[in-house]
């Protein structure tokens, strides 16, 4: 009977682990699959160091993105996103998506957002003040303020 692999996960895999996770799995899973498709390398002591040393890194940009986060908080404090769409009788033609706001915080304060990091709620149809929560760091979350008027 075959011995089991240890291997590092370099992206997450469902029902095995995040990145970075040493695992144990069959020879032929590690060999046929995970590695060929540069999911997993195997847990060499080489590979180990070069996975401690990508984790500080990681850690290190993560950081620098906080700290990055902080500072645009204190920038988006008293913002209040304006929003302009076609609509009649108070109900907008289609919706607000997190592109419009992101190139509306743009306009407005020559900041480029991620729209991936935009959280809705609910969309947005209806003319009004709405509250949106922008995350560029799962620690700092940014509430947004967005006023959306008439065209």
């Amino acid at each position: 009977m075959a011995k089991n692999s240890k291997v590092i996960l370099l992206e997450p895999v469902i029902k095995l682990g995040a990145t970075g996770t040493i695992v144990e799995v069959k020879p032929g899973f590690a060999r046929n699959y995970l590695v060929p498709r540069g999911l997993a390398a195997y847990a060499t002591p080489a590979n180990l160091k070069n996975l401690e040393a990508q984790l500080r890194a990681k850690v290190k940009r993560l950081e620098a993105i906080k700290t990055d986060a902080e500072k645009l908080a204190g920038q988006f404090a008293e913002l209040v996103v304006e929003l302009k769409a076609k609509a009649g009788e108070g109900k907008i033609y289609g919706a607000i998506t997190s592109q419009m706001v992101a190139d509306a915080v743009e306009q407005q304060t020559g900041l480029a957002i991620d729209k991936r990091k935009i959280e809705m709620g609910k969309a947005i149809k209806d003319l009004g003040e709405y509250g949106v929560v922008y995350k560029p760091h799962p620690e700092v979350p940014i509430p947004l303020k967005l006023n959306v008027t008439a065209a």
